[in-house]
């Protein structure tokens, strides 16, 4: 594997935090970002308070770097681990922007819910076997 530079960096730094490795919740919540810029720009396109003209290429364009980032990823945890962390990641903050900024509400067991996605992901990014 050729190293590129932001090979260079993820080496420099060390991801292990008291038996949890932290560098898969970093690619997912790298993607998750982008979930959120994407997610936002369509959420706006739908509401029209953004021009579906210039929103949708941008949403589009915002989107095809998640296979980029997500083979960078493979690099350093497999496809399930990586796959998983991302969609668990994403779904948690993309919830938290429509709940905090699109104003949407989440009431009850669906809290608890949410609690178990995060719970999952301390799970998958424990570094024990």
């Amino acid at each position: 594997m050729k190293k590129d530079f932001f090979d260079n960096l993820i080496t420099s730094i060390n991801w292990n935090f008291k038996g949890f490795n932290t560098l898969p919740i970093f690619f997912g919540i790298l993607m998750s970002f982008i979930d959120i810029c994407m997610m936002s720009t369509a959420k706006m396109i739908s509401q029209g308070t953004i021009s579906g003209i210039w929103g949708t290429p941008l949403a589009v364009s915002l989107y095809a770097l998640q296979p980029l980032i997500f083979l960078k990823a493979l690099n350093y945890e497999g496809m399930v681990v990586s796959n998983l962390v991302w969609n668990l990641s994403s779904n948690i903050i993309v919830t938290l922007q429509g709940v905090l900024i699109f104003g949407e509400s989440i009431k009850g067991l669906k809290w608890l819910g949410i609690a178990m996605s995060m719970f999952s992901l301390g799970l998958l990014a424990y570094a024990g076997e």
